[in-house]
């Protein structure tokens, strides 16, 4: 099959499929997963395009095994259930909050941190794989916008 990927759109849709689809940790595994497909021969470098192209990252998922997944996959979670079970601690120091979350749970809630915006005394936030930096519109109500943080994603601390 022709791989060329700005002129594949269907090459391009399948490497899509695949990640969101399955646990893939390499692009050996990518490749053999194109090749079940009907894409034999895509070459390492074509793939490492393509998952440049698509915004694909390597993380832990929930065995801690590293593997690729699309950036857009990761939506907030349905279940409060889900959500306060990947907060572990939340705690301030006069000026910031800080939430330790699950490895790799940190991008899925700084996204519901963000839909709460201003209107719950949030500025905005930072987060890296386990931990998230948000920032009070007001250090005086530090304490309540924590509480708020808190009750919204139902901590049990």
């Amino acid at each position: 099959m022709y791989t060329n990927i700005s002129n594949n759109p269907m090459l391009l849709q399948t490497f899509k499929l695949i990640l969101q689809q399955q646990y893939i940790g390499s692009q050996t595994e990518l490749s053999q997963a194109l090749s079940l497909k009907g894409y034999e021969k895509i070459s390492q470098a074509k793939i490492s395009r393509m998952l440049k192209r698509v915004g694909a990252v390597r993380t832990r998922n929930t065995k801690n095994e590293m593997v690729y997944h699309l950036p857009d996959e990761t939506i907030s979670p349905q279940t409060k259930q889900t959500v306060n079970s990947m907060v572990l601690d939340v705690k301030h120091n006069g000026m910031q909050i800080i939430l330790k979350t699950i490895l790799g749970g940190a991008s899925v809630i700084s996204r519901i941190i963000d839909t709460m915006g201003e209107a719950h005394g949030i500025l905005g936030c930072i987060a890296d794989d386990n931990t998230i930096l948000v920032i009070p519109a007001n250090i005086n109500k530090i304490e309540e916008i924590t509480h708020s943080l808190i009750e919204h994603l139902e901590v049990h601390q």
